[in-house]
């Protein structure tokens, strides 16, 4: 994975690949190839799609680690799947985010860092219920200060709604531009969803959207219309994770954004921006 070795590069150790595979049955094969008694593993691992599998070699790895003696397993998953279910809002519904965190705890994992969570609050409440070491970090201040520098200082951040509205704050804090989110609003008539944002006065200035993962891109692509359609003169959309599943790409771009900028927690072309630095930095209080 190129995010681990940038972040090796900055702890200035040595980055070890794995010898991985998968089988024609779909089944994973993990091995280490550097001794681990008495180490600290890091291990990183992204779980976008196919999550599954992923988490699956995540699961093998940690596990591993410890049954070859290492000291401490760090987990870094800049990406954590399965976290946007982590409340019941039906009887009976997997508390996916809670099975995550056990079974990381139980293969012998003693850290998890993660950016960007889909919800922090929920990650902290289950946190108290866990030996593991939980650590969520964020990239949007990293994205605004790179967003900045091309162009967009001074530009209004934007949360796509009301539960994005702590990124777009710390994406204003950096450009200095104010800050605020847009209302999700249903058409009960058409059914419809349409995007409001109050008191915004953005005709003629630049604005950057913030969110933390990008999928279909259906809500990113409608803040994209609706401050195109207020006079916005630029227009970035930001985030963290870049999943980009059926057409988001395309949705976007028609939408009429000028600029779409991700991190490298999942690499694609628009991964502009790298969390290394900051996850390293995290590190070093752990192991020094």
């Amino acid at each position: 994975m190129v995010l681990g070795k940038r972040i090796a590069d900055y702890l200035n150790i040595e980055a070890h690949p794995v010898d991985h595979r998968v089988f024609p049955d779909g089944e994973s094969y993990i091995r280490f190839m550097y001794p681990m008694e008495g180490e600290t593993a890091i291990i990183v691992q992204t779980t976008s799609p196919p999550q599954d599998t992923h988490l699956m070699q995540l699961y093998m790895m940690a596990a591993t680690a410890e049954d070859l003696g290492a000291e401490k397993v760090i987990c870094v998953v800049p990406y954590l799947a399965y976290a946007r279910q982590d409340k019941r809002f039906l009887e009976g519904e997997s508390l996916s985010l809670e099975i995550i965190l056990r079974l990381l705890e139980n293969v012998g994992a003693s850290h998890l860092i993660v950016i960007d969570v889909h919800n922090a609050n929920s990650l902290k409440k289950i946190q108290k219920n866990r030996r593991i070491s939980i650590k969520n970090l964020s990239a949007i201040p990293v994205l605004a200060d790179y967003i900045k520098h091309q162009g967009y200082s001074g530009a209004y951040s934007l949360g796509p709604d009301k539960g994005a509205i702590h990124l777009a704050k710390m994406g204003g804090q950096v450009l200095n531009g104010g800050f605020s989110y847009f209302e999700k609003r249903r058409d009960r008539r058409t059914g419809e969803i349409e995007m409001v944002a109050k008191d915004l006065d953005i005709e003629g200035r630049d604005a950057v959207v913030f969110d933390d993962i990008v999928s279909s891109g259906g809500t990113m692509a409608r803040a994209v219309a609706e401050l195109k359609a207020q006079g916005a003169r630029h227009i970035a959309a930001a985030c963290t994770h870049a999943l980009f599943q059926g057409g988001a790409e395309n949705r976007i771009r028609e939408a009429g954004v000028d600029a779409i900028i991700a991190t490298d927690s999942i690499q694609t072309k628009y991964s502009y921006v790298s969390i290394a630095v900051l996850i390293a930095d995290y590190i070093r209080k752990i192991i020094k």
